[in-house]
């Protein structure tokens, strides 16, 4: 089921930008490999930053496209799909404090504490804080908008399938359909 995998995509967005739990507590001494305390203490202020009050309401934006594209989401009643929509959402957000604290560390090691005082100057800033707002404002949209290539890429799949494995010419139209029924508008699949 599809829409499933935008309560994966979500949490693995807003492990970017979350809430602030308690801080990971930093190895005593900066072992090769592992992150400095100040490593550690730039990247949650980072994090932090980056968690906008727009957050919550895009991951449910999003939860709530996937889900009327879905088509096994689509056949459900609508009290039904509202309650799977509701619980996903909040799912999600009840997650996002443990999975920082184990995503902490990890972008600890990536950026030097440079670049961690250059991401937290720049997102500090009300420049920054404005294309944070607009980013989250415009994630379902631009969402929306790449969704839109899909049927195009699922035919070039279906076709480059079809010729690896051989299918016959009835098995390739009703991959493509398939395909393409899993992306129709849900009003025009109900027609």
């Amino acid at each position: 089921m599809r829409f499933w995998m935008i309560v994966v995509a979500g949490l693995t967005l807003a492990s970017g930008a979350a809430a602030q739990s308690k801080p990971p507590q930093p190895p005593a001494a900066a072992v090769e490999g592992q992150p400095s305390a100040r490593q550690l203490e730039l990247t949650r202020r980072y994090v932090d930053l980056m968690m906008s009050d727009q957050f919550e309401t895009m991951i449910r934006q999003m939860i709530d496209m996937e889900a009327s594209m879905d088509p096994e989401a689509r056949g459900m009643p609508e009290e039904d799909r509202r309650f799977m929509t509701d619980l996903a959402s909040e799912l999600v957000t009840d997650m996002i404090p443990q999975m920082l604290d184990e995503m902490v560390p990890v972008y600890a090691r990536t950026f030097s504490e440079a670049e961690l005082e250059a991401l937290i100057a720049f997102y500090d800033s009300e420049m920054g804080r404005s294309i944070i707002n607009k980013t989250y404002a415009s994630m379902p949209d631009a969402t929306a908008a790449a969704m839109t290539v899909m049927p195009q890429m699922l035919e070039k799949m279906a076709s480059r399938m079809c010729q690896h494995y051989g299918c016959t010419a009835d098995e390739l139209r009703n991959m493509r359909e398939e395909m393409q029924g899993a992306f129709a508008e849900p009003t025009a699949r109900s027609k």
